[in-house]
């Protein structure tokens, strides 16, 4: 499948025991630190809230936290140094810890809980981020330092925005989220190669928050919804693309699952042209394909970028790429 689509990245993860599966069909994840999620609709998802009711430091201290010293990584290292050794891949590696503490604390309290704790109680907000950043810390050690040699990049995880804006605001980006996303990258940055690159994935409109994370050491940025508020390939390359490079960006909300063959291919086209000229950009989808998209389409926008990604890129005419999909009114 890699080969079809002319992928030239792949991924090495950590491998941490597993959930436990419970009568009724839902899972415990005692080694995340006790994450409960089920299916609902195509995915797993949390479901029950095991720290929602955790306001004090003795809820945090009583709690029953994984070992982080348990092995997690059964044949990872032989697969990094494979793909490192004897393949042409870029070698990204990840590790889910890399959402503590920020998505992390939604996943366990919840999200209303994980935002609203900033606000009504900032000093337990810290005390229970400060906890889980040490748990996944121990786990950033062990993971890349076993693996961090064989890697180009490393992949974190974040998801700071909504379709309009982030999450929060701005100043409260910077008072409760930035300092432990720093944390994180200073810790990777230990055991990875200095010309490895560092990866985030943030959903949404980030747009706000970019000049911070280019400020902490973030090289990529995935995966850059084009159609989410101030995400327009053209504004994001004109005002960062010297200081960041662009992971993704082919639209999956109304392009890539609605477009015709045609659509599809002429949109590859005019992504490249605002994103790739100068350099700076990898080619992906804005987030995962969703299973109502055509494999044709799926096959399409790849061939195209095969096709039209290569040097000297063209000057872009006609509609930019936003514009060109709205105007198609795809529902």
């Amino acid at each position: 499948m890699a080969q079809r689509l002319h992928s030239d990245m792949t991924t090495v993860a950590c491998n941490p025991p597993r959930a436990v599966i419970e009568s009724d069909g839902s899972k415990t994840w005692p080694w995340f630190c006790g994450l409960r999620i089920r299916k609902l609709g195509l995915y797993d998802e949390p479901f029950d809230f095991p720290m929602r009711h955790m306001t004090t430091k003795k809820d945090i201290d009583n709690y029953p936290w994984p070992d982080p010293s348990v092995n997690i990584m059964d044949g990872v290292v032989e697969k990094a140094k494979y793909l490192h050794e004897e393949t042409d891949y870029f070698v990204v590696g990840r590790c889910i810890t890399t959402m503590l503490p920020f998505l992390g604390y939604a996943l366990f309290s919840g999200m209303d809980k994980w935002l609203t704790d900033m606000k009504l109680d900032p000093k337990f907000y810290h005390q229970l981020s400060a906890k889980l950043l040490e748990i996944g810390t121990a786990i950033h050690e062990q993971f890349f330092g076993g693996v961090g040699q064989y890697l180009d990049g490393v992949n974190i995880h974040d998801d700071l925005g909504t379709q309009t804006g982030l999450f929060m605001s701005h100043a409260d980006y910077v008072q409760f989220i930035k300092p432990y996303t720093a944390e994180i990258i200073k810790t990777i940055r230990k055991y990875i190669r200095p010309e490895a690159k560092i990866i985030i994935h943030s959903c949404g409109s980030v747009y706000d928050a970019i000049p911070d994370l280019i400020e902490i050491g973030v090289d990529v940025l995935n995966p850059v919804q084009p159609l989410a508020r101030n995400m327009e390939p053209w504004r994001l390359k004109k005002e960062f693309g010297d200081e960041i490079a662009f992971l993704g960006g082919f639209d999956i909300q109304r392009l890539l699952p609605r477009g015709t063959i045609a659509q599809v291919r002429e949109g590859a086209r005019k992504l490249i042209q605002e994103y790739a000229r100068g350099g700076g950009y990898i080619f992906a989808t804005s987030h995962n394909i969703e299973p109502d998209t055509p494999p044709e389409n799926i096959v399409a926008a790849f061939d195209a970028a095969h096709e039209y990604g290569r040097y000297p890129i063209p000057r872009q005419s006609g509609d930019n790429y936003v514009d060109f999909i709205r105007k198609l009114n795809l529902q």
